[in-house]
């Protein structure tokens, strides 16, 4: 939620109220965040959820990058067993700080496994509520590609006495990736995507391949997702969901910042 509203601040208030091209397209673009707030809003008061944030959208190989673990609590939980699975070819992960963490006790320390980071622990009190770190990964990235990230292992234990599980809702945010390119910055060929999985923001989410992310890419974005005459998967989890729509309205205020 407040990675929406904070993309949401920033991507409108650059629009001009003199322009009617921005207002064209701006109308269904308020509407499609308000539902996105709504659905966000409806499914937190309902259902409990982890979610990913991640510091950077893309990374040159080599440099170090952190991603946040979170989970939003509507009852009382007071144990948390995630596993987040990552690219172990192209990302190393070189520590795990729960210093800022909601969690106050251990089971065993975060670590890692595998391809994959496990974090399990708990509270003395009855329980957190609402939005609240677990852990902060830091990875360094090492091949260049688009690299996927999942929590794809979720208990949550509500603090009522009884260790009940509590109900997960899977709303997206579970999974983010990023864009590795070369240590020189230069973005991934466009024929190497498909091959190996690689690719740049400017490849992704730049659908009429003018080479910026626009209005017109949104625009298009939008009529392929009611039309249903095209699939843009930003995310790569199969299908076109409000999280693809994410990545290109914060891929487009992105080059609207570096045009400036």
């Amino acid at each position: 939620m407040k990675l929406v509203t904070h993309i949401f601040h920033y991507f409108f208030s650059s629009f001009r109220p003199n322009s009617s091209a921005t207002v064209r397209y701006a109308f269904p673009l308020v509407f499609a965040f308000a539902a996105l707030l709504a659905a966000t809003s409806i499914v937190s008061e309902n259902k409990s959820f982890v979610h990913l944030e991640t510091s950077v959208k893309s990374v040159k190989a080599g440099e170090q990058f952190q991603i946040g673990v979170y989970v939003n609590a509507n009852v009382p939980v007071n144990a948390v067993d995630l596993s987040l699975a990552f690219p172990k070819q192209q990302i190393n992960i070189i520590g795990i700080d729960t210093g800022q963490s909601v969690i106050t006790l251990w089971t065993k320390e975060p670590y890692v496994e595998n391809n994959a980071v496990i974090m399990r622990g708990g509270t003395f009190r009855k329980g957190f509520l609402g939005d609240h770190l677990i852990a902060t990964i830091n990875a360094r990235a090492t091949e260049t590609g688009l690299a996927q990230f999942s929590v794809d292992s979720i208990m949550l234990l509500a603090g009522d006495g009884s260790g009940s599980r509590v109900a997960i809702a899977n709303t997206g945010g579970e999974k983010t990736s990023l864009f590795v390119v070369k240590e020189n910055g230069t973005p991934i060929a466009s024929d190497s995507v498909g091959l190996k999985g690689t690719a740049s923001v400017a490849i992704i989410t730049d659908l009429d391949k003018d080479g910026k992310v626009t209005l017109s890419d949104i625009s298009q974005f939008m009529s392929a997702w009611s039309s249903k005459s095209a699939t843009y998967d930003f995310d790569g989890d199969g299908v076109m969901t409000f999280k693809d729509f994410g990545i290109i309205l914060a891929d487009s205020f992105i080059h609207q910042f570096i045009s400036r």
